[in-house]
């Protein structure tokens, strides 16, 4: 008997002791549960959790200020009552496979707000498990991403506005190098009218000084129109190839004007390029002194050579020479009469381009031309320094003018 009195107060024991964790656990249980939601109904987003049968059976204090329903409508699959009726079918499907699948997802979907305003909202959910690595459902996070919508959709209508404008800019760009392409062709033609018009006149008054300024009229405006016909055939109708069209220049003034007794040289540089309205008085003026250099640089047969040079230079700046070795110019007298036309032209033209000439006598004559190519100020002034100096130690007294002579 006193065993059995024993056994059955132990068990009493027993079972007193584990009412006690079983009634701990319970309150623990309901700390955590009291804990979990006064997180939950404080945080910043919407929450909501399901469980093993996909149903809804909570939602956080924020979810439902945000929908101004009660929880009850919500629980079960009341919620899914505020989805727009656009997102409604892909949403169920992705949250259903991803139930299935007990894998996470994240979608996007508008959700009706408390004032009948739809929202976009970007839903995050995960599977959750117990502690004995059982599927219990489903937990997940809102958040209101309509600010973000909005302003991506504001960039897509700059984005396609910018690229309206650009497409118009393109087409009017193209339509305007269509027409330049046209004004040059147009000004091309006539300048070669004009050009045949001379040689009849030059013609018709025979072997005449009259005759001889038609031509050389003639083959200053054929300079002219080479510039327009090499701009009609470029790519850049803002920029000529000047390496290009000196060679081009030069070389006709030689098959026109020159002799087998006088060799031509070029020492150009490939990569000068020119906008029209600084190539047309360089082209000018090289036309002029290369002309010059076959009628009185080798009188009489006289064997030498022309060389025309044409580089780039530190400073945005463009060096255009032209060089003979034949008799050599004559120097100017302060009382000697004025120039011909050809250098008169020159100084003209030195002065549209604000460039700097340097005239050099040493076997031969150098006929040197500089300028800047954006047409910047002040680039003859610098380069009238540089002369001033070279001639100071060659030659006291130079002659001031827009043609700096450094005679040797």
């Amino acid at each position: 008997m006193a065993n059995l009195r024993e056994t059955i107060q132990a068990g009493r024991g027993a079972e007193s002791r584990a009412a006690a964790e079983l009634e701990a656990a319970l309150r623990r249980a309901a700390e955590t549960e009291s804990r979990f939601r006064t997180l939950a109904d404080s945080a910043p987003v919407l929450l909501w959790m399901s469980g093993e049968d996909g149903l809804c059976d909570f939602f956080n204090q924020g979810w439902l200020k945000f929908t101004g329903r009660s929880l009850e409508q919500e629980l079960g699959n009341g919620w899914a009552e505020g989805i727009h009726p656009e997102d409604f079918a892909g949403c169920m499907q992705t949250y259903l496979e991803a139930f299935v699948a007990r894998r996470a997802f994240a979608l996007e979907y508008r959700l009706r707000r408390h004032d009948g305003e739809y929202r976009w909202i970007f839903d995050q959910g995960a599977p959750r498990w117990d502690g004995s690595r059982r599927f219990v459902g489903f937990i997940g996070s809102c958040v209101d991403v309509t600010a973000q919508h909005e302003a991506h959709a504001a960039l897509g209508q700059l984005n396609q506005m910018l690229e309206d404008r650009v497409r118009e800019r393109t087409a009017l760009a193209n339509e305007r190098a269509m027409l330049l392409r046209e004004v040059h062709h147009r000004v091309k033609n006539d300048l070669q009218l004009i050009c045949s018009l001379l040689s009849i006149q030059e013609r018709e008054l025979g072997d005449t000084v009259a005759a001889r300024a038609l031509e050389d009229c003639g083959l200053r405006v054929q300079a002219i129109a080479q510039i327009h016909e090499q701009m009609y055939q470029s790519n850049d109708l803002a920029r000529l190839s000047f390496s290009e069209h000196l060679r081009t220049l030069t070389s006709q003034v030689q098959r026109v004007g020159g002799t087998p007794e006088v060799e031509f040289a070029f020492d150009i540089g490939d990569s000068v390029t020119l906008g029209v309205d600084r190539a047309i008085p360089c082209a000018m003026i090289v036309h002029e002194l290369v002309v010059n250099c076959f009628k009185h640089a080798f009188p009489g047969g006289r064997k030498g050579r022309v060389t025309v040079t044409c580089r780039r230079e530190p400073g945005a700046l463009v060096s255009v020479a032209v060089q003979d070795d034949g008799v050599g110019m004559p120097e100017r007298l302060p009382d000697a009469p004025s120039r011909g036309l050809g250098w008169t032209l020159i100084e003209a033209l030195a002065k549209q381009l604000d460039a700097a000439l340097a005239v050099t006598r040493q076997s031969g004559t150098r006929v040197e031309l500089r300028f800047g190519d954006d047409a910047e100020a002040g680039t003859a002034a610098r380069f009238d320094a540089a002369v001033q100096q070279a001639a100071a130690v060659q030659q006291p007294a130079v002659q001031r003018s827009v043609l700096h002579e450094v005679a040797s």
